[in-house]
């Protein structure tokens, strides 16, 4: 295939842009909107964009890994009663891109930029573009778009027409699986639920979809939109099982979603909820993107009704169009415990139950304290890439959650700060940091010791749940904030109870070591800001001397650059750096004559004189009061 001129794409949709790579025409893509990833795949995707050829073009208000069902429908509604739409598009990349095609569509206002967006951002450029409006109410169009990709992009159809062939047979070949073993038997009444808070039924293609995967259409018509429904509708009509796949939300978000909804008395007396028959599945990609996935889609729903039928099972995963279990789909009733009960399951931690689950490589384990179905490692490893929700269990260091939710999201140790490491730098100095007084005058010291070369990563331990940094009551968003303004990176390490502290600490440093393996710098030091405590740095050498030992044998040792240095030169080294140094925490009533202690106030030699006239330590080493520095004051 060759042009005078190649084509640039613009692919303001997810299910475009998966099309484009299901043709193999993604070389031809310069941007994509900031939902698409699939191009065919993640991976394929991620090397467009990390090599500055692809670039995002859009933006959203939502964040829909944040906000709960009933928070992102009201922001739809008052969007779409303003007039607004909820993306936009960023003329400054959209002009870098020059495309020369946009793939959009029309046929949703909530689901991409509007028209009229579109419009005005291809007015900005001189350049002649093509719009391809991409508006499919049922399977047979969704097939037909294939077709009209193709021709958009290469002149020809034949690309399209052999894909859209391709997809139908294999729409086909999920039906006849079904129907050569159901016979005469009455369809199942399957009901796919696109969203729970408020309720919306399937619209558009999925009525096809149920049908084709050997259900009963239900109450609407393939090509109707989706629309609000009462509780009423789903009692009258008696599922035989439920499929929650809410657009726009992926797997882990959807049995969180199904969780939530069990838990109303309504939805709790269904007779297939009571029979432990509600699924959930990835939402985003088998069913409200039209796009090649959509087959995967009928798989998913034809393998959940049929659920109790193993032949037909059997016959369905044989057709070798059915996604893994754990990854596209997953039984979300409560009704479901793991095949191998674990003894004493209150007793245990969640960690503990996740252990043993994973031992018998089961994809799921039920938490002992919400009841909730929750994804195992073993399941995360089995999908192959980081979802990007921050998943308690995710096997990826949260690769794919985006850096600006991270502080707020992520469960395993993870780069909260990540910048390129110089390679004129000798050696790595990883330095656990707390955000407080000690700690940046260890930096200090650190940097004095490397000269200009010295390089230094940050890593912070904090309380999963609460956010905190322990005893100091720093939100672990400000230790990020104090990272990007020094300009160094941070791993934090989200500290989660039932879990050993050291098991958790080793992880946390992997994560370094691989980003310095990739720089090819050696880590040469593991960092505290200790002071003169003796029975605290024994405690940390008896803790993490063995765990620096096991992952690097003798060539990393702990180091205390702070360790008895006179409190009048560390004093002085606080002054001479201008920062701004706060208490953030006193634990404590103070003593008498000691009243300016108080949270808020800030640290100098007034306040360590007034503390240690008072009998405390000047510098709060015993935990008489924390402190946090505004390096982004400097």
């Amino acid at each position: 295939m060759s042009f005078a001129t190649a084509p640039r794409v613009a692919s303001l949709l997810p299910s475009a842009t998966e099309i484009v790579g299901h043709l193999g025409l993604q070389r031809y893509l310069v941007g994509v909107s900031h939902e698409c990833d699939l191009a065919p795949s993640l991976e394929d995707l991620n090397v467009l964009l990390a090599s500055g050829t692809c670039i995002r073009l859009t933006t959203s208000e939502i964040d829909p890994l944040l906000l709960s069902q009933e928070e992102i429908n009201e922001a739809v509604i008052g969007s779409l009663r303003r007039g607004e739409s909820l993306y936009g598009i960023i003329d400054s990349a959209f002009l870098v891109a020059k495309p020369t095609v946009v793939l959009t569509q029309a046929l949703c206002n909530v689901c991409a930029p509007s028209a009229s967006q579109v419009t005005g951002a291809c007015e900005l450029m001189d350049l002649s573009v093509q719009v391809l409006n991409l508006e499919p109410h049922n399977l047979g169009d969704v097939a037909e778009s294939f077709v009209a990709v193709s021709t958009a992009i290469t002149r020809s159809a034949e690309l399209g027409q052999a894909a859209c062939t391709k997809f139908l047979a294999d729409v086909k070949a999920v039906t006849n699986a079904v129907a050569g073993l159901v016979g005469d038997r009455p369809c199942r009444r399957c009901v796919m639920l696109e969203w729970t808070d408020p309720l919306f039924d399937g619209g558009h293609w999925v009525p096809e979809m149920l049908v084709a995967a050997g259900g009963d259409a239900g109450w609407r018509q393939t090509g109707d939109k989706s629309k609000q429904i009462e509780p009423a509708v789903l009692e009258a009509y008696d599922p035989d099982c439920i499929v929650i796949a809410c657009c726009g939300l992926d797997l882990d978000r959807n049995i969180r979603d199904a969780q939530v909804l069990e838990k109303k008395p309504w939805f709790a007396a269904l007779r297939c909820v009571r029979e432990g028959r509600v699924f959930a599945a990835d939402g985003n990609r088998y069913f409200a993107r039209p796009g090649p996935s959509l087959v995967a889609g009928v798989a998913i729903l034809a393998r959940c009704m049929h659920d109790a039928d193993s032949a037909v099972v059997a016959a369905i995963e044989a057709t070798g169009l059915l996604p893994a279990e754990g990854v596209a789909w997953a039984r979300a009733s409560g009704a479901c415990r793991p095949s191998a009960p674990v003894p004493d399951i209150e007793e245990l931690s969640c960690w503990a139950v996740h252990a043993k689950a994973c031992e018998r490589g089961e994809l799921f384990y039920i938490d002992p304290a919400s009841g909730y179905q929750v994804f195992t490692e073993v399941s995360q490893k089995k999908r192959g890439y980081c979802c990007g929700s921050g998943c308690r269990h995710c096997a990826y260091s949260h690769a794919n959650v985006p850096a600006a939710d991270r502080a707020a999201r992520i469960q395993q140790p993870a780069w909260l700060h990540q910048i390129e490491i110089s390679t004129s730098c000798p050696s790595i100095d990883l330095l656990f940091w707390s955000g407080g007084l000690d700690s940046f005058l260890a930096y200090r010291a650190l940097q004095r010791e490397g000269g200009e070369n010295a390089c230094v990563v940050f890593i912070t331990t904090f309380d999963a749940k609460t956010r905190l940094i322990a005893h100091s009551e720093v939100a672990v968003d400000v230790i990020v904030k104090q990272a990007k303004a020094m300009g160094v990176g941070l791993v934090g390490i989200p500290l989660q109870t039932g879990r050993s502290y050291t098991e958790q600490v080793a992880l946390g440093l992997s994560v370094a070591a691989a980003a310095a393996g990739v720089s090819k710098l050696p880590i040469k030091r593991i960092c505290f800001g200790d002071l003169h405590l003796e029975p605290r740095r024994q405690a940390r050498d008896a803790e993490l001397a063995p765990l620096v030992q096991r992952l690097w044998g003798d060539s990393v040792v702990l180091h205390y650059p702070l360790w008895r240095k006179p409190y009048e030169e560390l004093m002085a080294d606080l002054v001479k750096s201008g920062a701004e140094c706060l208490l953030s925490a006193v634990p404590k009533p103070p003593p008498p004559g000691a009243s300016g202690i108080v949270v808020g106030a800030r640290f100098g030699p007034e306040l360590a004189k007034q503390a240690e006239t008072a009998g405390w330590d000047a510098f709060g080493e015993a935990g008489e009061f924390h402190t946090v520095v505004s390096t982004w004051l400097l």
